[in-house]
């Protein structure tokens, strides 16, 4: 079986901001601020990671129908927005100045999220399903 309803984005991005909320909070009572704070800079990373991967894919599909088919740029659009991804990750792990395992724990939340919202899809698909 498959799931009709798709999370957005937009749903993934929310649901992204009150995962690394619930886990900053849980690092400021049971580790320290600093872990908190990373893990903070870590989940609006994955929230601007969301927003670039929307972006780069409106923007492939806009050069696509231009070119009237795929182009190169647009090929290249999105490896190049992971490549920037990473760089900003490596920067801000190699300044030394952020926590590491808050910061993890902060990129980790975008996964939780998207696990949590194709749940949340998956339940409201078998529920629609049996109110019909």
């Amino acid at each position: 079986m498959y799931i009709k309803i798709v999370p957005t984005v937009e749903a993934i991005q929310r649901t992204t901001v009150v995962v690394a909320l619930l886990a900053s909070a849980a690092l400021l009572v049971g580790v320290s601020s600093a872990s908190a704070i990373a893990c903070i800079l870590g989940g609006a990373l994955m929230v601007a990671n969301l927003y670039t991967l929307s972006w780069t894919v409106r923007t492939m599909f806009a050069l696509a129908r231009q070119a009237g088919g795929a182009t190169a740029l647009g090929l290249m659009a999105a490896p190049l927005k992971l490549l920037l991804l990473a760089g900003i990750a490596f920067m801000i792990i190699e300044s030394g100045r952020v926590n590491l395992a808050g910061f993890v724990a902060g990129t980790l939340t975008q996964f939780a999220a998207i696990f949590i919202e194709i749940g949340r899809a998956s339940i409201w698909d078998k529920l629609s399903a049996q109110a019909c």
